[in-house]
């Protein structure tokens, strides 16, 4: 089982300092993953963006917006009433509208869903952080 940095974060009473060694490996390893599967999306984007690879790796990013959303809308929530949060929390909703329909061309597709998970990704580490 992968166990990425938000859901680490995301257990109350426990913050970064307790998990283990093992733990903190796989949660560097599923950030590095998602690092990946953004880059590839946005390569296959220019390149190659239909075929079994594209669609499999564009089923990959919706996990990752279903899986990083959730901390992602935690961050919004707890920040200060202000443009900032907005931003955020827009960010969140058209991550999620983004990953039910993103248009039928898989390029525009692979772009929208890589751009939306690298967001979430980075408010995830920033709940993290905090």
């Amino acid at each position: 089982m992968t166990v990425l940095a938000h859901e680490v974060a995301a257990v109350p009473g426990e913050g970064p300092t307790g998990i283990s060694a093992g733990q903190e490996a796989e949660v560097a390893s599923a950030a590095v993953a998602v690092a990946k599967d953004v880059e590839a999306a946005l390569v296959l984007a220019d390149h190659h963006p239909v075929g079994e690879a594209a669609v499999r790796l564009r089923e990959r990013l919706r996990g990752h917006v279903r899986t990083l959303a959730v901390p992602a809308e935690r961050y919004a929530d707890l920040l200060p009433e202000s443009r900032e949060k907005d931003i955020a929390a827009g960010t969140v909703r058209f991550a999620h509208k983004v990953a039910r329909d993103c248009g039928r061309d898989p390029a525009i597709a692979l772009r929208l869903l890589a751009k939306s998970v690298a967001h979430l990704a980075r408010y995830a580490d920033l709940l993290q952080s905090a």
